[in-house]
């Protein structure tokens, strides 16, 4: 039993000063748990009669709190403390596989930073595309996995950026796009009212690595690719030609 029945009964505070209310809050603070809700019940049993009603507008202290801590002084027991239990537990806690599972899908198509400046790896999934491989390769149901938001920072805890591939970034437009088009667009139609002047389109955008290089983990033959891009054993430059005036490629 707790030597409290044992004590001499407080004398009753009166009055709670600026300087009791601070100095009182100042200890509270510094305790936890037990410690604090045995302080905060005898300074309510010193209070007197009225000391809880007191204690919640002067001090600013909870009801529930107070209520606890007088119950433990009364009975001289103790009540376990299970923080570890509250709030909300991560997805990987109902899903013990999931961060494996995610490692597993983006590893394999990540780079590290070429500069060697950080540690950080580059993926070219994004946190949405990743949650749709986890359904379609590991068996995942839609309404288990958490949102694309939450896939994303789990990406960022096992250290993956998501980004886009450069030459998918749109190009911005320079104070010159627009007087290069109106000369391109003049001069094609002056080619198109000549006759016997045949006007062609020549489109060289994509430049193609030939060699073992990983695409989805396999190479254009459909063999297993190389885990790094090395050097290409040559490069080609696609290109079309169109004819605008017959339509044809």
């Amino acid at each position: 039993m707790d030597d409290h029945e044992n004590s001499k009964p407080y004398e009753a505070i009166s009055e709670i000063t600026p300087e009791l209310k601070a100095a009182l809050n100042e200890t509270r603070a510094k305790l936890k748990g037990f410690d604090r809700r045995r302080f905060m019940a005898q300074i309510v049993t010193a209070l007197g009669r009225g000391g809880q009603r007191r204690a919640m507008r002067e001090l600013g202290w909870n009801r529930n709190v107070i209520f606890k801590g007088i119950k433990e002084l009364k009975s001289g027991f103790r009540c376990i403390d299970d923080y570890s239990s509250r709030g909300r537990k991560p997805s990987e806690y109902h899903l013990p596989n999931l961060l494996e599972d995610i490692k597993a899908i983006v590893e394999p198509v990540s780079q590290v930073d070429p500069t060697f400046r950080t540690d950080q790896n580059y993926c070219p999934l994004t946190a949405g595309e990743v949650r749709r491989r986890l359904i379609d390769d590991k068996n995942y149901n839609d309404e288990e996995l958490p949102k694309e938001r939450t896939i994303r920072s789990k990406l960022k805890e096992l250290g993956f950026k998501p980004q886009k591939v450069g030459k998918s970034k749109p190009l911005k437009k320079n104070e010159f796009t627009d007087e290069i088009f109106d000369k391109v667009n003049f001069i094609n139609k002056i080619a198109d009212d000549s006759p016997g002047v045949l006007r062609l389109s020549i489109d060289t955008k994509a430049t193609i690595k030939i060699g073992p290089f990983s695409r989805g983990g396999h190479n254009r033959h459909g063999a297993a690719a190389i885990d790094h891009d090395f050097e290409a054993e040559t490069t080609l430059k696609l290109f079309g030609i169109h004819a605008p005036e017959i339509d044809e490629n």
